[in-house]
């Protein structure tokens, strides 16, 4: 084999999509927050262990669990940016587009760390004073619910400009997100307003599973579009977006 077909097949092997570099760590970061989770939380009734448990339990805030849902989120927020960064001049989408995803996912995951979205329960307990109704389940629900659908069909609209396979990659992703999010925690509300604790529990699980998954889920996509090449000749590498 010559030394310019070596190049060429370096370049060729090297100029695959980030998908692997990027969605794996997340994959395997993901399950195990979960399976320690699981297992603490399995482990705690022979034998309490509260520091170990609290660090990963899903169901509380500032601990790993938390973290690593909040870094999955800027991870796809990164991802959104450097998307941004390589688009040129009469791309569609263009930078601003890709700055909004980025801009999105980022205060997402602020969210993630400090629970902006519970500051919403005011104003469903003022909506639910209004209509002289009840909610059984959290207060910022209905609220956090008009906010899904318009960021949804922002979302729509605005991925009609995607390739097809990135659309439908990102808008599953937002999908699964919103299940875990918005579906999974009304339900869960519901759980914990009725003192079904194992359903709760079980529910926990499922949400905070289904959240990472969208994050996975946008990362696949995302790490097809951005592509991590070498350039056979200076052996440097570069990041550009696929053509198409």
């Amino acid at each position: 084999m010559t030394d310019y077909q070596t190049r060429d097949r370096l370049a060729a092997d090297l100029a695959r999509p980030t998908t692997r570099r990027v969605l794996w760590p997340a994959a395997g970061g993901t399950a195990f927050i979960l399976a320690a989770d699981l297992a603490t939380r399995a482990y705690n009734h022979y034998d309490a262990i509260p520091a170990v448990r609290r660090l990963v339990n899903v169901d509380v805030e500032a601990n790993l669990a938390t973290w690593w849902n909040s870094t999955l989120l800027l991870a796809v927020a990164g991802m959104a940016l450097t998307a941004a960064l390589l688009s040129g001049a009469g791309v569609r989408p263009g930078r601003l587009s890709w700055l909004g995803l980025a801009t999105a996912t980022a205060l997402l995951s602020i969210d993630e760390t400090v629970s902006l979205h519970e500051r919403l329960g005011e104003v469903g307990r003022s909506w639910k004073e209004w209509a002289g109704g009840s909610l059984p389940t959290h207060a910022w629900v209905l609220p956090g619910a008009a906010l899904a659908v318009a960021g949804t069909v922002c979302a729509v609209l605005w991925a009609r400009k995607l390739p097809r396979d990135l659309r439908y990659g990102l808008l599953a992703a937002l999908a699964v997100y919103l299940g875990g999010a918005l579906l999974t925690e009304a339900f869960n509300g519901w759980a914990l307003e009725n003192g079904h604790s194992t359903v709760l529990m079980l529910g926990t699980l499922v949400e905070e599973g289904l959240e990472m998954s969208g994050c996975l889920v946008a990362l696949a996509a995302l790490g097809r579009y951005v592509m991590l090449e070498r350039d056979p000749a200076s052996g440097r590498a570069a990041l550009r977006l696929r053509d198409g």
